[in-house]
């Protein structure tokens, strides 16, 4: 017969398993570790737009796209962007072909990672 104990260690056990696994399940999403220009910042025109990740980003799945926000609240995509890996592959960079007006600007990311789990976030910046 099984004991007590030994069902109550079974238990424990599987349980601590399960835990480590969702724990490094968690923690292998990629995240956003930085940007320039930086969230709510106050720039110069920039002359590219750099996201840089906790861990390496697939190109084909990954994407910066950045809009102008005008009166009204209302979005203008920007065009005419490139967007390129650098950094091993760790920093989508978007390289700017004409300068930003004053106004106000969101980018919106979405980032994929080696555990094809896709992320996505914004954030907002003013060129002056």
């Amino acid at each position: 017969m099984i004991r007590f104990s030994q069902i109550r260690s079974l238990i424990i056990g599987t349980s601590l398993v399960i835990g480590l696994l969702i724990t490094s399940v968690a923690q292998a999403h990629i995240s956003l570790v930085e940007s320039t220009p930086a969230v709510d910042a106050i720039v110069a025109t920039p002359k590219q737009i750099d996201l840089v990740f906790n861990e390496r980003l697939v190109l084909r799945a990954s994407r910066l796209e950045l809009s102008a926000i005008r009166d009204g609240g209302a979005a203008e995509k920007v065009e005419h962007i490139d967007v390129e890996l650098i950094n091993d592959g760790k920093t989508l960079r978007a390289t700017l072909h004409h300068p930003l007006g004053a106004g106000v600007y969101r980018v919106q990311w979405r980032a994929v990672g080696d555990d094809n789990h896709p992320m996505t976030g914004e954030f907002g910046f003013t060129v002056e």
